[in-house]
């Protein structure tokens, strides 16, 4: 691997930033001395390789003589700021008489060198792009600005040519056949302008597209796919086409039951629009979603904050930065976000519906309820807005308001698998297993991926098989070791290991998703499965912790925006 154009590394939770020179954990960073910092690069660059001691010896140290005992003081050093045990290692592995390596995954994100017309290897997920490089300076900057002179110069004079061609072949037909009616530039059928037309052939598209897939349906999200693709076919290099691309797919991942393809090309497609264009707030924002739907919350706020360095108001981009934050338990920084956004665009449903998301995890139920019917009654389609009103009624145990709510949404639109997953949930709260087991398995019968209903259907299971056990368990450890901090993942696990009466490790992973932003205390309490861990003072302990902290962020949220609109 050539390393000279490696400007970040990514392992574990943490990234080496190479052009900084800095370490960082989920945006802290982390005071390195040099020898220690070097150490972890020589790991890092040769990751998965193993160094001898003499490999990293010569490689952190040079020419200087030094002994074996001094390179194990200095591991040990690294192994105490990374928070590394050696009778337990996370990052560095020790193997007796050989050497050292690195154990997390090591992902990089290398500088672009060539010009953004050259297609970039974007087939690695944690890929970054570099957010302040790709600026044109000194002679570039000069060569741009001739390059894009000639270039219109070149475009006036074909246009002036057509125009005149036209005008002699007009001139010299018969009056009978002469045309009277003029064609506007952005018409589908236009000849004046060849060039210009295919570019808004493809905007006419890019924007059809946009309009479907804002109804958050699976079919038009479907519909919008084709309308983007249209668009890159008349307009190969066309930067909002790739990241409407993005977004869809996106939608169809986390909405829609796709699947790792889904995450993959809205990761990809998200690249390519800033490949395109690197000062595109639209680019950004899809690399921030695409991010998000493969579990990178932390990943995701970046590229977020930069799309909002280029465009300050953009609705969509600050709704989505309240709910990360807000999944985060992130939830006065959240609940800013959200005011902010509907500021903005009084009439925006998601951020109503975020809004809502966000007061629930407060507790403040009744304002929740509001802004959930407030969505529902702006756009009835929307239907995240009723899944999430009948996920508040069932954690309040108003089980009968939740079933006939869900119910009715039903009826308009049979077998979405949304609605059904929201009814499972019911019947399962409510001690109807059978009920629950029939929509669960109906749910995956049509979606046909390893999903809530999925988990939930083996929950329910009287034998459960150790093998469909590894199956749901291996991609949520899979997708933690890969660097995801959502909070729905850890608590998936404790739920998969407490159906094994694993208990300590049920702990573990309830531990660790209250730590990665877990705050609905009801997720908790009310799970069956967890009857088992509540005699254990370890159990107890996360109900009291999680009850203080509630306490603690509902004590401070300032509601008297929200409070001001019931």
């Amino acid at each position: 691997m050539q390393h000279n154009n490696i400007i970040r590394y990514f392992f574990g939770d943490l990234i080496l930033d190479v052009q900084r020179g800095s370490l960082t954990r989920q945006g802290e960073e982390i005071p390195l001395p040099k020898l220690s910092y070097n150490l972890l690069l020589a790991l890092v660059s040769a990751s998965p390789t193993l160094l001898s001691q003499q490999e990293l010896i010569d490689q952190v140290w040079g020419n200087i003589v030094i002994g074996d005992e001094t390179l194990k003081q200095r591991i040990k050093l690294l192994r105490k700021v990374l928070g590394d045990k050696a009778t337990d290692p996370t990052y560095i592995e020790a193997v007796r008489g050989r050497g050292y390596r690195l154990i997390p995954e090591v992902n990089h994100e290398k500088q672009v060198l060539k010009p953004s017309t050259i297609m970039v290897d974007l087939s690695a997920n944690d890929h970054f792009p570099n957010l302040n490089a790709q600026q044109l300076s000194g002679v570039w900057q000069y060569t741009a600005k001739i390059v894009f002179i000639t270039l219109m110069a070149v475009s006036i004079l074909l246009a002036i040519t057509i125009y005149l061609t036209n005008k002699t072949r007009q001139s010299n037909l018969p009056d009978s056949l002469k045309t009277t009616s003029i064609v506007k530039k952005t018409s589908l059928h236009s000849v004046e302008n060849p060039l210009l037309n295919q570019h808004d052939i493809a905007l006419n598209y890019y924007q059809k597209g946009l309009s479907y897939y804002k109804r958050y349906r699976a079919q038009d999200n479907k519909i919008a796919i084709d309308f983007f693709n249209k668009a890159l076919s008349h307009a190969p290099t066309l930067s909002l086409a790739y990241a409407g691309l993005s977004q869809a797919y996106a939608q169809q991942a986390f909405q829609f039951s796709g699947g790792k393809s889904e995450q993959q090309k809205a990761i990809d497609n998200a690249y390519q629009a800033i490949v395109y264009d690197n000062h595109s707030s639209e680019s950004y924002k899809a690399l921030g979603t695409a991010y998000y739907v493969s579990g990178w919350l932390s990943k995701s706020i970046d590229p977020y904050l930069k799309s909002l360095t280029l465009s300050a108001n953009n609705t969509d981009t600050i709704s989505n930065l309240g709910f990360i934050y807000s999944e985060q338990g992130k939830l006065l920084e959240a609940l800013k976000w959200d005011e902010t956004a509907l500021r903005l665009e009084p009439e925006h449903v998601v951020s109503m519906v975020h809004a809502g998301q966000t007061l629930a995890r407060l507790g403040k139920i009744r304002l929740a309820q509001y802004w959930y019917n407030k969505a529902i009654d702006k756009q009835p389609d929307y239907l995240l807005a009723t899944f999430h009103l009948a996920k508040l009624y069932t954690n309040q145990q108003k089980f009968l308001t939740a079933q006939q709510l869900l119910q009715s949404a039903l009826n308009a639109y049979q077998n979405h698998p949304l609605l059904l997953e929201g009814l499972a949930d019911n019947y399962y709260f409510q001690g109807q297993k059978a009920l629950a087991q029939t929509l669960y398995q109906k749910i995956i019968k049509a979606n046909n991926n390893v999903s809530h209903a999925a988990i939930m259907l083996y929950i329910l299971s009287t034998k459960p098989n150790h093998q469909n056990w590894q199956a749901l368990v291996e991609p949520l450890k899979l997708a933690l070791k890969a660097g995801s901090d959502k909070a729905n993942y850890s608590y998936y696990l404790a739920l998969l290991y407490a159906k094994k009466n694993q208990h300590q490790l049920a702990i573990r992973y309830l531990v660790q998703s209250v730590e990665q932003g877990l705050t609905m205390q009801s997720k908790i309490n009310f799970q069956p499965i967890f009857n088992k861990l509540k005699t254990r003072d370890s159990f107890l302990k996360i109900i009291t912790n999680l009850q203080q902290k509630n306490h603690a962020l509902a004590s401070k949220a300032d509601l008297s925006f929200w409070q001001l609109n019931l």
